[in-house]
């Protein structure tokens, strides 16, 4: 249950990420991969992108096919996917008018994922573009397909 008395999410997302090891109150270190990240891309984490990557950090999907409105692509939540893509990272932050911060992959490594310090979630690789402004709502509109 969410703070507001309703789910977090859609059954469908929280079986996947159930399926991916996700649990209520699930907390990994994320020391390794800010270290990483620091020293091979010169990536310096936010608050937002640490907080997602202790409760969601290592999970991965490989459902892939019809969604909702799009089609479902799977995801890495691995952060190192870009540590050596601080000039890629560097473009779209720009682009988006925010610091993103690597925090995996989308559609077999052909987008990253990228959080901004206010939490919301930027899929891309030649440009970015809003996947959603809560990282809840990202997790469930790659996980169930919609744009």
């Amino acid at each position: 249950m969410h703070a507001d008395g309703g789910q977090r999410w859609s059954a469908e997302t929280d079986r996947v990420l159930r399926g991916a090891g996700w649990h209520p109150g699930r907390s990994v270190p994320t020391e390794e991969w800010e270290e990483s990240l620091r020293e091979r891309g010169g990536f310096e984490i936010h608050d937002a992108a640490r907080r997602f990557l202790a409760e969601f950090g290592g999970l991965e999907s490989t459902d892939r096919g019809p969604g909702k409105t799009m089609a479902r692509m799977g995801f890495s939540l691995d952060p190192t996917v870009a540590e050596w893509e601080d000039e890629i990272f560097d473009v779209l932050s720009e682009e988006v008018g925010a610091d993103l911060y690597p925090i995996g992959e989308a559609d077999r490594r052909n987008s990253f994922l990228g959080m901004a310090p206010t939490g919301a979630v930027f899929i891309g690789k030649d440009s970015a573009v809003l996947l959603a402004d809560t990282a809840d709502e990202a997790l469930e509109k790659l996980i169930e397909g919609i744009r």
